[in-house]
């Protein structure tokens, strides 16, 4: 039955989902079954009625994969085709579930603990609640969140067999419910891929149309730059902080007479001033005064400190305090170096560059001329829409729901000239609207596997709102929310799984230094010579296993519709 293949595949795929979020024993499950109408050989309809199966019976299957008594009544009282179809994908699945039922998902205690207590995390354990509820019919949120706390707690850790066993009472799950989230999930996991890769093949054949250039004979940008340079760490205050934050400054030596371009750098949530060395140190060798401020309310430090019981969680007025940091940043340098004798007059704050990572991404728009749009976002913020499951960014987002009215929705930097943005999310606070206000270059950096901002809602709709006319897409396969993130391994101490990392992002960050490298020197510095670099066939010269990158520098609605279209009728040809 076409369903129940669906609700395995569903749990498959949902189980790396959760484990980046990612009492007394529960004493059964209980399946709540739909109205079911049976048209051979008969017509008969079942009201819905639900399948009681105690905890014992589905751990005694995941540990000696034996179907109980209680399973061998149900598949002999519904002996119609759809169950013993059901019966043919339990059998050919069994060795999958009864692995799915007892793995380990490796993930820190503390942190989930800590997440399930936040904003973000109770909106997710209320969603979940719907599917997995209480004997009594209820949600099963707060039910949920003791057995997974319990199941941490287990020599074995947290399992779906620990999780069952922990529930407190009855296990109630609304099976339609399920399918129809599993369905959906796969739906749009099934499209977002294909669209992708639509998109992808509308690159290629883009690439036809572009002048043949001998790659040879460039330069290759992906080099360290000769200019010698020195990094300073300062302080800086942002006055609704509630202490000064640091900052690091790349600056390059022996400029001339000639003014240096001064390019900003925003890192992401749970990121810091070092994120992005490797960018920035390749900038400076090319003759880039580089700035790199930590956000302190989103930082490393500041998330390690909440899970650690020792901080408030990320709340909305972070929006807002992100962009004045670098305002605020930029206005201290600027007085500052007017003052110094050695620096008077060198740097040039009139066209600043600004590149930003997911959060960042966010900061960086806001900053090149994006408004918030508060009031269409609280409107989405209450609806019941699946799409949060779907888009954990929105959780973010979200948080500026209860942003004051009055609070300033503008936080546009006219000093800001040209944006790159990697990964950001943008979706729900700025719409296609309020996007469509900035007015200079930007390229934005999709990732195909990134679960956290997914590619569609948050870097390709935004892309087709943009209206200004240098505009860039760079689509890279298989890159994640953390392809482009450096991590000195002496300072992770909150480390993620393998599969969320994706493969070796030192892989990855020659094509960041090589395309942030072009862009500034096309759009900071009028170096024309450096478009060749942000062209397909370029990426095309450079690309490299296991990262391949794809530019598209104009698309539509009906480029979309195309895609979907496409994706429609490979979805029929399969089914």
């Amino acid at each position: 039955m076409k369903n129940h293949s669906i609700l395995i595949a569903g749990l498959t795929i949902l189980s790396p989902i959760f484990t980046t979020i990612s009492a007394s024993a529960a004493e059964n499950l209980i399946i709540s079954i739909p109205a079911l109408d049976i048209t051979d050989p008969i017509v008969v309809s079942l009201p819905p009625f639900q399948l009681k199966i105690p905890i014992e019976s589905i751990e005694r299957f995941a540990n000696e994969g034996e179907f109980s008594k209680e399973f061998t009544f149900y598949s002999e009282l519904l002996t119609t085709e759809e169950t013993k179809e059901i019966q043919t994908v339990l059998k050919k699945q069994k060795q999958e579930l009864r692995e799915l039922f007892q793995e380990r998902f490796d993930v820190n205690s503390t942190i989930v603990n800590a997440f399930m207590e936040e904003p973000a995390g109770q909106e997710i354990l209320k969603r979940l609640g719907k599917i997995l509820k209480t004997g009594e019919n209820k949600n099963g949120s707060e039910a949920l969140q003791t057995a997974i706390h319990l199941a941490l707690a287990e020599p074995d850790g947290l399992t779906i067999i620990n999780v069952l066993k922990k529930f407190p009472g009855d296990l109630l799950i609304e099976l339609q419910e399920g399918i129809n989230l599993t369905e959906e999930l796969i739906e749009r996991f099934v499209e977002e891929r294909l669209i992708v890769i639509e998109l992808q093949n509308q690159a290629q054949e883009r690439l036809l149309s572009e002048n043949k250039v001998d790659f040879n004979n460039f330069p290759d940008l992906r080099k360290a730059g000769n200019i010698k340079w020195e990094k300073q760490s300062i302080t800086f205050r942002n006055p609704n902080r509630d202490r000064s934050s640091p900052a690091n400054i790349y600056l390059p030596k022996n400029s001339g007479n000639k003014l240096i371009p001064v390019i900003v750098i925003s890192h992401g949530l749970g990121s810091d001033i070092n994120s992005f060395a490797y960018l920035a140190e390749h900038l400076v060798s090319h003759g880039f005064a580089v700035i790199v401020p930590e956000h302190i309310g989103s930082s490393a430090e500041k998330l390690e400190n909440f899970f650690a019981g020792f901080s408030t969680p990320v709340d909305g007025m972070e929006f807002i305090d992100r962009p004045l940091d670098i305002k605020y940043l930029l206005d201290e340098l600027e007085a500052k170096i007017d003052s110094d004798p050695i620096w008077r007059g060198q740097l040039n704050f009139k066209q600043v560059g600004i590149v930003g990572q997911s959060f960042g991404g966010y900061t960086a728009l806001s900053l090149a001329g994006a408004p918030l749009d508060l009031e269409e976002l609280r409107k989405e913020c209450q609806s019941e829409d699946t799409k949060f499951i779907f888009n954990l960014s929105l959780l973010l987002q979200c948080q500026t729901s209860n942003l004051p009215a009055e609070i300033t929705n503008n936080l546009r930097d006219e000093r800001i000239t040209a944006a790159i943005v990697i990964n950001p999310i943008s979706s729900g606070v700025f719409g296609p609207q309020k996007i469509s206000k900035i007015a200079i270059p930007v390229m934005i950096i999709a990732s195909t596997r990134d679960i956290f901002a997914p590619p569609i809602p948050e870097q390709i709709y935004p892309f087709i709102s943009l209206t200004t006319t240098e505009k860039y897409l760079v689509i890279s396969e298989p890159a994640t929310h953390f392809s482009f993130i450096a991590v000195e391994e002496e300072e992770v101490s909150l480390e993620l799984p393998m599969k969320l990392v994706g493969p070796d992002p030192n892989l990855a960050y020659p094509f960041m230094q090589v395309l942030n490298l072009a862009f500034f020197q096309a759009y900071l510095t009028n170096q024309s010579q450096s478009l060749p670099y942000l062209s397909g066939s370029y990426l095309q010269y450079i690309n490299q296993q296991p990262f391949t990158f794809s530019v598209l520098k104009s698309l539509t609605e009906e480029d979309l519709q195309k895609a979907i279209e496409n994706f429609s009728k490979r979805l029929s040809n399969i089914n």
